[in-house]
């Protein structure tokens, strides 16, 4: 789990010098060692040592690197070592000059595994040092002599693929570099766009809230409650059901503001909704409608059924008095409320102007109670 969560951490330029090391290991270790077998089986020791050191040093440095400790400085120690092994083949390389060819891998390794210009001063220090070692071939014992023309060839052709490695890695490093510019470009724009998506989202939700929405009470509005009454006449007499329609009213709502003020007409108001949601279902719907006027609508609920939740509507608004907002003490209120049955024939204009008209026969009887119509 920890290597997976590593793993979608790395960068690009991590991710790259992990594979070119990877391909390293691969194709190189197993090359050494066979290098180092066939030197032991010759009795050449000292090549012996260095093909075995380098494979270890290769091996370790690609560990180190793979735990992302150290980064670069991870491979140099492995680079060098190799580079001691190839310089100490161009040193003895035998008769026909062979294994001084293995030097020409040395820009490639280091081109791939360091950064382009650093790649490129290892590679010429390691083509000046190689020449050198040429230039004093047969002047030790069991070193190798080459002639001025071979030097000459040899530090062209080593030049030529340097030259065109190092200017492949920086054409590629900096196509990269335009490349993450052109991500981070697309990315800023993207999560631009998605918080502009997601504030036009907020609006639009903002909007419809308001458009269906009583500010202070937070309760549908007439439009909204109309739609739905609509919808549910049309679902009634789908199924041949009934409900119940209920306009209340705050009885005598106009004193109560004129004796204890408009914010505490709105802690009324305010009061009155929460009362009401508290008693009806979650099905029910509830709205005002007017300044004082609520509008309820009892799903599936005939007038025989809702005759007890119009008695528990009224009094519960009887027995909890609102609470002033400033003087916090009680204000009593009562309400009337206008009742009818949905009609197989009604629209949601009908049905409602019925209501209307049982409230206001429950005002001219006396308010505080509930009527029929």
């Amino acid at each position: 789990m920890t290597t997976q969560s590593q793993a979608f951490t790395l960068t690009e330029q991590e991710t790259h010098i992990r594979l070119r090391a990877a391909a390293f290991v691969g194709v190189g270790v197993p090359a050494l060692i066979y290098f180092g077998i066939m030197a032991a089986i010759e009795s050449e020791w000292v090549l012996c040592a260095l093909a075995f050191i380098t494979s270890a040093t290769i091996v370790v440095c690609f560990l180190f690197l793979w735990q992302r400790r150290r980064g670069y400085a991870a491979v140099r120690p492995a680079i060098a070592c190799y580079t001691a092994l190839l310089l100490y083949l161009v040193a003895f390389s035998g008769p026909e000059h062979v294994r001084t060819l293995w030097l020409l891998t040395l820009p490639l390794v280091s081109t791939l595994l360091l950064p382009p210009r650093e790649g490129g001063i290892w590679a010429a220090g390691s083509m000046l040092m190689a020449a050198y070692l040429m230039l004093q071939g047969g002047r030790f014992d069991g070193s190798s002599s080459y002639s001025a023309a071979y030097i000459l060839r040899f530090t062209i052709v080593y030049g030529l693929l340097s030259a065109v490695l190092i200017w492949s890695e920086i054409l590629l490093q900096r196509y990269q570099a335009r490349l993450q510019g052109q991500n981070a470009m697309l990315a800023e724009e993207r999560d631009r766009l998605e918080k502009e998506v997601i504030e036009r989202a907020a609006l639009e939700e903002e909007l419809r809230y308001l458009a269906t929405t009583a500010p202070l009470t937070g309760l549908l509005n007439r439009r909204a409650f109309m739609a739905m009454l609509a919808g549910e006449l049309t679902r009634s007499q789908r199924l041949r059901s009934r409900f119940t329609v209920l306009m209340l009213d705050i009885d005598h709502f106009k004193q109560i503001n004129d004796s204890h003020g408009h914010p505490a007409g709105d802690a009324v108001l305010v009061h009155v909704a929460a009362l009401l949601t508290e008693q009806l279902r979650g099905i029910d719907k509830l709205a005002r409608i007017g300044g004082e006027e609520f509008a309820i609508m009892l799903v599936d609920t005939p007038a025989d059924s809702a005759a007890g939740v119009v008695g528990r509507l009224l009094d519960a608004i009887r027995h909890k008095p609102a609470e002033h907002p400033a003087s916090h003490q009680p204000i009593a209120f009562t309400a009337s409320i206008g009742c009818t049955e949905s009609l197989p024939d009604d629209d949601e204009l009908s049905a409602l102007a019925r209501a209307d008209r049982a409230l206001y026969i429950a005002k001219q009887s006396g308010r505080d109670r509930h009527a029929w119509v």
